[in-house]
């Protein structure tokens, strides 16, 4: 009987395959169940097995650099998850675009991992499992960075590479103008953000119609990178 995420998982996989897994990210379980559990001691426990055990199966060390990548694409996602239904929860007020900051890292954090994950499957054993950058390497070979970056430059996404310049601005950059409306904090929408560097374009001209259809709240931006990402994720996956 294969192994599923919802008997199977831990309690981060059991929990989120109902919420958001099972229906947007399926590709997930499937990847976890073919090449992700053979690599454990199930169903004794959830555990990788060790170096001796893997290495007299015919597992390499990247199979499991490769296990630990996926992981870490799921928890950036629940994290990113629980801050947008609370956005969308709340009455939200001016400094809610912290959570909002920090839902969009990990959605773009997310991304890094999967880009770094794809690589790694689509050209197997040419990067070091073990380091982040080629010069801290012990087999000359390049490391997380290196895949990361020719996935980029090989896939180039035009939507994933917006909501990671939106990303940059707000991370890097001076504080976007925002504004309340209806109980929703309002920011520049993705693709938008450097038509309002000078903030007097709103507080001169607000509520212009202009202004209005250049913003969108905060729990609606965060939803499009959201929706954007999953949906990128489950085709590539599919790929594998």
């Amino acid at each position: 009987m294969p192994y599923t995420l919802l008997q199977d998982g831990d309690d981060y996989e059991k929990h989120y395959w109902t919420k958001f897994l099972s229906s947007d990210f399926p590709s997930y379980q499937t990847y976890w169940a073919d090449k992700i559990t053979p690599l454990t001691n199930r169903p004794n426990n959830i555990h990788f097995k060790n170096s001796t055990e893997l290495l007299a199966l015919g597992h390499t060390a990247e199979e499991v650099c490769k296990a630990q990548l996926h992981y870490t694409v799921l928890r950036h996602l629940t994290r990113a998850y629980e801050i947008l239904v609370h956005l969308q929860n709340k009455i939200q007020v001016l400094n809610d675009t912290d959570y909002f900051g920090e839902g969009l890292y990990h959605i773009c954090s997310a991304q890094d991992v999967a880009f770094e994950f794809l690589q790694r499957n689509k050209t197997p054993n040419q990067f070091d499992a073990w380091t982040p950058k080629k010069k801290f390497s012990s087999t000359g070979n390049p490391g997380s960075e290196g895949a990361l970056r020719k996935w980029q430059s090989e896939n180039p996404n035009p939507l994933l590479k917006d909501i990671r310049e939106y990303r940059n601005h707000i991370t890097h950059g001076r504080i976007s103008p925002s504004f309340l409306q209806q109980d929703k904090v309002f920011l520049t929408k993705i693709g938008k953000e450097i038509l309002y560097l000078d903030w007097r374009i709103i507080t001169d001209s607000y509520p212009s119609v202009q202004v209005v259809a250049d913003f969108d709240s905060i729990d609606n931006i965060l939803s499009y990178a959201w929706k954007t990402t999953l949906t990128y994720f489950e085709a590539e996956w599919n790929n594998i």
